[in-house]
């Protein structure tokens, strides 16, 4: 006799190929009447199904050995209304989020195969295409490349820009040039180690090679010459050899500035590239600093996103006058390098840094004009 565990057991391994091999189908409402009837085994219906999506289909149909909770977001039928087809041939929806179910529920159910479960279901569901909820698209070109200008200190918009579409508007991003382009910068800062360091080898140890005490009968573990490495005063086990390990690779410059730009232009398509005029705050205070950055993108803080800002500031200050005062730092306004300094998840730096890495692992990109300037003169046309 088969033991219920047994029938369990086959019917999950049943589901789990059949999940492997889904083809999600499609039904037109014209044909729905004819499918219910033979859709648990789908005699007579073939000529009705397709296997691609057209303008008029609004219904999705699940099998019946596909189980699925269809409130998870991975789920294909996540957001979308039940149908159900009663037996005067009309179709009524079903909330699939029903404010009813309870998160403790959610997370105490199970896959079970029952006798009840395929009674219940043995003709497969629908789910109407109707409530599927809407996709957020990016902005085609060359809309995508008209952008707003941001006022620092106060977050309103002080006007609008076309940037170039040589630097922001490579379409689509090669994620290829992205990781030669990350390789390169991390064998990059590796760099060069153990410039001429060397250690001596146990051939090399000042001693001689006279066995240090008897074979056997000492009670102790045998030995023999004191210039081992696990010895004090002995030789040093796989040290350097002089050798210059160089982890440094090549790529071409070309290849390099188009990483770059495949990187700006991946910031401007998921709209995480804001513009600014300028980051004179006026003051080097982290609080104010933190406020201004919350306000503009939600940059810092404890549950704040990463922020990567740019900007291209040169003073002109004579050397003669003792009144001339000193804003910027390595081309950085001063300000905002010591405001940031303790916010975490930032980096400041100036146009000339600017590099493929530090452009992927920040979520947001802010830039002042006058850097914008001069990375559209070295990457645009």
């Amino acid at each position: 006799m088969i033991s219920t565990i047994a029938i369990r057991h086959a019917a999950g391994a049943l589901a789990r190929r059949n999940v492997r091999n889904l083809q999600l189908t499609y039904l037109r409402p014209s044909v729905t009447a004819t499918c219910t009837a033979g859709a648990g085994s789908g005699a007579g219906t073939a000529n009705n199904f397709s296997t691609s999506p057209q303008k008029d289909e609004q219904l999705i149909f699940m099998p019946p050995n596909l189980k699925i909770d269809t409130r998870t977001s991975a789920s294909p039928f996540a957001g979308l209304d039940k149908v159900v087809i009663g037996s005067d041939g009309k179709e009524e929806t079903e909330d699939n989020n029903a404010e009813g179910i309870e998160e403790s529920q959610s997370d105490s159910d199970e896959l079970e195969f029952s006798e009840d479960d395929d009674d219940d279901n043995n003709e497969g569901e629908y789910y109407t295409l109707e409530s599927k909820p809407d996709v957020t698209y990016a902005i085609p070109l060359p809309e995508r490349l008209h952008v707003p200008i941001i006022h620092f200190k106060y977050g309103s918009e002080v006007g609008t820009i076309h940037l170039s579409s040589e630097a922001f508007g490579q379409d689509p991003i090669r994620t290829d040039i992205l990781h030669r382009c990350v390789v390169y910068l991390r064998n990059k800062r590796r760099g060069k180690r153990n410039g001429g360091a060397r250690t001596k080898t146990i051939g090399e140890v000042s001693g001689s090679g006279k066995k240090v005490r008897n074979q056997k009968g000492g009670g102790t573990a045998r030995a023999g010459h004191k210039r081992p490495a696990h010895w004090r005063g002995g030789a040093k086990a796989h040290g350097p050899k002089g050798s210059i390990q160089d982890y440094t690779t090549k790529l071409n410059r070309k290849v390099r500035k188009m990483g770059i730009r495949m990187a700006l232009s991946q910031k401007l398509k998921e709209g995480n590239l804001i513009l600014v005029d300028n980051f004179d705050l006026g003051t080097y205070k982290t609080n104010a600093v933190q406020k201004v950055l919350t306000n503009i993108a939600g940059i810092g803080g404890k549950e704040g996103i990463s922020g990567f800002f740019v900007d291209h500031v040169i003073d002109d200050v004579d050397e003669n006058d003792e009144e001339s005062l000193v804003s910027s730092l390595g081309g950085v306004d001063i300000n905002l390098m010591v405001g940031c300094k303790n916010i975490p998840r930032t980096s400041v730096t100036n146009q000339q840094r600017v590099n493929v890495m530090d452009l992927l692992k920040h979520k947001k990109l802010v830039m002042s004009l006058s850097a914008l300037e001069k990375l559209e003169e070295r990457y645009g046309n």
